[in-house]
């Protein structure tokens, strides 16, 4: 029995974190009538064929003292009708409201309530309940990938970082590789080079996710299934029941990498009071849950896109806020505009920031207004200054 919830647990990642054949197969050649069949045949009556929405929670764990929030949260769904899924990333910075601990960003959720917390705060945001979980701790992440034999991958750039504190070592050189576990940790954590940080990290997660679709489809990994299955036990934890893990198989054994469409949660990234976070809109998620939702035609990425221009941009400090204008300039770098100057203003103390704009691009103004919450616009016709825009921040950042 417990070989059997091994295996179980085995073709739960290969499900949600690849849509991967091998578990499966290997599944049904040990006993296809008593093994696969049985354990279908007796959920049918319990369960309908129906869309089903599971929460992957990559924790990060580099310390003991850590609190393991989760670095990584995906919800994966998978839909028996059409016979396709999906993969939504839900950015770690995102902005949530918590009772008794007030704001905090929703990797907060998983070490302070634990699964089922991070699974009612994902379903509040989204719009959708959440049906199972799937956690698994970055040194699970690291041995899975060694157990398979490393991942080909696309870098798409040269990855360095370096953080002492935290024990963050990246480098990786661009270009198509087979990356081991601890240098597939490394591409999925690295943020610091992408112009969107965040945004951009959680794009190349999934297209890790989905180059382990290649990589599980191999027969290859069946030679291998015994210590695959020994990881996972150890490093895995789901509360998918064996018999739904064997029913959802034998649909997503069909499905090909372009059956799953991805798309990142719409938002935006700012600075509230000096900590970053990822601002969602209510009406603008569920909007765009009704277009993701539709999986009969995968498309390309829908990540929210920002608006990237040639506008120049010169920031000042008005407010006297430490550090106001650096971090304004770091969001709107993320955005791709081009910060041209960064200073303060001497001799006055502005109360309300100011966009002082010298362009005829009313889209880029908005954007800008967006991001700097309660901002005053001012029309500047003149000439005399290089910067296409100028932003004086105020007291009210």
């Amino acid at each position: 029995m417990k070989r059997i919830f091994k295996i179980f647990i085995f073709l739960v990642l290969l499900i949600v974190l690849s849509f991967g054949a091998g578990g499966y197969f290997y599944l049904k050649s040990l006993n296809p009538a008593d093994t696969v069949s049985s354990i279908v045949n007796k959920n049918k009556s319990n369960e309908k064929d129906k869309k089903i929405n599971i929460l992957i929670l990559g924790l990060d764990e580099t310390s003991p003292t850590d609190p393991k929030r989760s670095d990584t949260m995906l919800v994966i769904s998978y839909d028996p009708k059409t016979n396709k899924g999906s993969m939504l990333s839900i950015p770690r910075d995102t902005m949530i409201n918590l009772p008794k601990y007030g704001t905090q960003k929703i990797n907060a959720a998983y070490p302070i309530g634990g699964y089922q917390l991070a699974i009612d705060e994902v379903s509040q945001l989204i719009g959708e309940p959440i049906d199972y979980y799937v956690r698994i701790s970055f040194e699970g992440f690291v041995q899975l990938v060694n157990e398979l034999g490393g991942v080909e991958v696309n870098v798409p750039m040269n990855m360095d970082y370096d953080d002492n504190s935290g024990g963050l070592h990246i480098h990786l050189k661009k270009g198509l590789q087979t990356l081991n576990g601890q240098q597939a940790l490394e591409l999925v954590r690295f943020r610091h080079g992408y112009a969107e940080q965040d945004l951009g990290r959680v794009k190349v997660q999934r297209e890790f996710v989905l180059a382990l679709l290649d990589k599980a489809k191999n027969p290859a990994i069946l030679l291998k299934i015994n210590s695959i299955l020994k990881t996972i036990n150890q490093y895995v934890e789901t509360n998918i029941p064996p018999g739904t893990m064997i029913k959802y198989a034998n649909y997503v054994i069909k499905m090909d990498k372009n059956d799953i469409k991805s798309a990142t949660l719409p938002g935006n990234p700012q600075y509230i009071d000096g900590i970053a976070y990822y601002i969602t809109d209510p009406n603008e998620i569920k909007s765009f849950m009704r277009s993701f939702n539709d999986l009969t035609t995968p498309d390309k990425d829908k990540t929210n896109t920002v608006i990237s221009s040639n506008i120049k941009i010169e920031i000042l400090n008005g407010g006297g806020i430490p550090g106001a204008a650096a971090k304004t300039a770091e969001i709107l770098k993320e955005q791709g505009y081009d910060i041209i100057k960064i200073g303060n203003v001497s001799g006055i103390t502005y109360n309300n920031t100011q966009i002082i704009n010298r362009t005829k691009d009313k889209n880029i103004i908005e954007s800008l207004q967006k991001i700097l919450k309660n901002s005053i616009i001012v029309d500047d016709t003149g000439d005399r200054n290089t910067a296409d825009v100028t932003i004086i921040l105020g007291k009210n950042i």
